[in-house]
């Protein structure tokens, strides 16, 4: 696990990186920009305590938005091996659920 200071405008990942870490939010904002919104208004904040960046590495797949700080944040990082690790560990249920909630979240951004 890994902390990482960002500042104001910073960009945690952009649309299109690689998926290669899982983002736990600490302290203060960050947005997450979808490709088409133009805008300097968010798609979705995401909330201390919040996970996010897990879609892409949930399905192996490219960053699908972009994640910027609204201000000055902390955030805690995970690589991918660690992320999977730990689903690997929990119950198969669990991981079912896990990756059919990603892939209908990430269509549903796909059809709007």
């Amino acid at each position: 696990m890994e902390k990482i200071t960002y500042n104001t405008g910073q960009y945690v990942f952009k649309a299109g990186d690689k998926s290669d870490k899982v983002f736990l939010l600490m302290e203060g904002e960050v947005g997450i920009f979808l490709p088409t919104n133009e805008t300097q208004q968010p798609n979705h904040k995401i909330e201390i305590n919040e996970i996010f960046g897990e879609m892409g590495v949930i399905e192996g797949k490219l960053r699908m938005a972009d994640a910027r700080c609204l201000s000055s944040a902390t955030i805690m990082a995970i690589s991918k091996d660690q992320f999977e690790k730990k689903i690997e560990s929990s119950d198969p249920f669990i991981r079912g659920l896990i990756r059919i909630l990603s892939s209908r979240v990430r269509a549903l951004q796909k059809n709007k």
